[in-house]
């Protein structure tokens, strides 16, 4: 049985999930080592890897997640990397950082980080039959989406990957079911950034770029929980009695009063109070300070951190509005990121929309939970999403061609055949004839014309190399079935150009393509509705 993984790497944590078939719901993986437990909320405590990584400058060590500790970001010895997201989604300059005697890229580390844990999630699965679904923000679809395939893919050979934006998997993870031209909102509200999203499920024929939805409204802040634990720590050394001008000092107290002010601001989701504290390594003393929720919310006040929050949500509303997506046409609203675990934050949700339709139980686990629900076969609406063909050899020619099949949009499951084929024999005494099985306009590529390529050879030459029409076409689709084919047996065997089967193909309710395929030679039933692959 085909395992099933769904991955949504975020600026401060990574999720990976599994498919449960009998929960029927996306679960998450537990990665010892790198992994930690987080409360989240009025729902359950949520599995994370926070999404850190750090070289050691000798070569030796590479380290991840809860492996990354606040200590390891003072060894002179490590680099560390944080929120390094922005960098693949072209928000911030990609600037090199020293990593012993070379250089490292915020996007290189994003690539080795997102790389390190997708081969954690195989050790910890150990199938040789994996798909991964990983997850892409909306607006910056296509190149975040060419950044996992061509960039992470490379180091997982044994894996199928496919590609869905995060607002429909966080739909998915919350279990909604929504159809064909409704609305939705994803509030987005993690370490680095606020993205508000109302986003409309795309009709059948527009859903050829791999996203399921397109975006109606967004505005963004690059506001996120980094930005308020700074605050905190702000607030927290202020009422500290630091020596004056020993400003290295004071800079060492801020960096560790960093690291608890995040823990503290975490407690006070659900407590009202919390302490921030910070070991001087120089006097050995520790400073603590005691921070109120009610302190909390009047800092956010008074930094100007919800005034900004709720001019965002208005903003994206009212231009949600003026293009006919008024708040009474939003049929749900999805809270993602752990910065809308903030009490006050939520309260300015709930001042925009009818609470009876914000989902706030799995803010964390959401996105990766509804990856792994797409993987194991949950969709926002019950239609097959893309265009889907059979590969046959033209006698003629001997090049491969390819026949539709199901055509993106055609509902399930199906009664009555939705294509029927005769099949040929290639040669003469052919005894198997296999069913190859492609997806069309497969998301994993954005474009595929080029008709030049450049080639490097091992001295480090370069030249260009032709395209063949046959390879930009194969590149455009991914068998599906390449590592489990289903073959149709000849006895006896059959003559060159015969008319030997005929095949009915349906869909059924499992959204699985299945055949039936009759011997036209023997008259007989050789397959009666034999699952042969599951579409999407």
């Amino acid at each position: 049985m085909t395992t099933r993984i769904g991955i949504d790497f975020g600026t401060a944590n990574t999720v990976v999930a599994g498919w449960d078939h009998k929960a029927g719901r996306g679960v998450p993986i537990p990665l010892p080592g790198v992994d930690v437990l987080r409360e989240a909320g009025p729902g359950p405590t949520q599995r994370v890897v926070p999404s850190l990584i750090a070289y050691a400058h000798d070569g030796t060590a590479r380290r991840l997640g809860v492996q990354v500790t606040p200590d390891l970001d003072e060894d002179p010895g490590f680099t560390v990397f944080a929120s390094t997201k922005s960098n693949v989604a072209g928000q911030t300059y990609d600037a090199a950082r020293p990593v012993g005697d070379r250089k490292v890229t915020g996007r290189e580390a994003a690539t080795q980080f997102l790389g390190d844990v997708m081969a954690l999630a195989l050790l910890a699965i150990e199938d040789d039959d994996l798909e991964i679904v990983a997850t892409a923000p909306v607006e910056s679809f296509d190149g975040y989406r060419d950044w996992l395939v061509r960039e992470v893919r490379d180091g997982l050979p044994a894996a199928r990957l496919r590609v869905v934006d995060e607002a429909t998997a966080a739909a998915v993870g919350y279990s909604a079911r929504l159809n064909p031209g409704d609305a939705f909102a994803v509030i987005d509200f993690g370490a680095g950034t606020l993205d508000v999203s109302v986003v409309r499920v795309q009709e059948p024929d527009e859903a050829g770029s791999g996203a399921a939805v397109r975006t109606v409204a967004k505005r963004g802040l690059d506001l996120g929980g980094n930005t308020i634990d700074a605050l905190l720590a702000e607030h927290a050394i202020g009422h500290l009695s630091l020596p004056h001008g020993d400003q290295i000092g004071r800079n060492q107290v801020f960096r560790r009063l960093l690291a608890s002010a995040e823990r503290a601001k975490r407690e006070l989701a659900t407590a009202d109070r919390a302490v921030i504290r910070a070991a001087d390594a120089r006097t050995d003393q520790v400073h603590q300070v005691t921070v109120t929720r009610g302190e909390f919310e009047t800092l956010l006040k008074d930094k100007g951190v919800l005034r900004r929050i709720n001019q965002a949500l208005r903003s994206c509303l009212d231009s949600a509005a003026a293009r006919g997506f008024g708040g009474e046409d939003i049929r749900a609203v999805f809270l993602v990121g752990g910065s809308c675990l903030i009490p006050a934050v939520q309260d300015l949700v709930h001042l925009h929309f009818d609470p009876d339709v914000v989902r706030l139980d799995r803010p964390l686990e959401a996105v990766a939970a509804g990856a792994a629900g797409i993987a194991g076969g949950s969709e926002l609406f019950d239609h097959i999403q893309h265009d889907y063909a059979i590969r046959h050899v033209d006698h003629d020619t001997g090049a491969y061609e390819f026949e539709t099949l199901v055509e993106a949009g055609t509902p399930y499951p199906t009664d009555e055949p939705v294509r029927t084929l005769t099949v040929r024999a290639v040669h003469d005494m052919q005894r198997k004839l296999g069913l190859a099985v492609y997806e069309l306009a497969h998301a994993t590529y954005r474009d595929a014309s080029a008709e030049l390529e450049i080639a490097f050879d091992t001295g480090g030459g370069a030249r260009t190399v032709t395209v063949t029409p046959q390879q930009r076409q194969q590149r455009s689709m991914l068998w599906l079935n390449e590592d489990s084919p289903t073959f149709l047996e000849a006895d006896p065997p059959a003559a060159a150009g015969e008319d030997r089967f005929r095949l009915d193909f349906r869909v059924d309710a499992h959204k699985r393509l299945t055949v039936t395929a009759y011997d036209l030679r023997r008259h007989t039933l050789l397959l009666d509705r034999q699952p042969v692959v599951r579409l999407a």
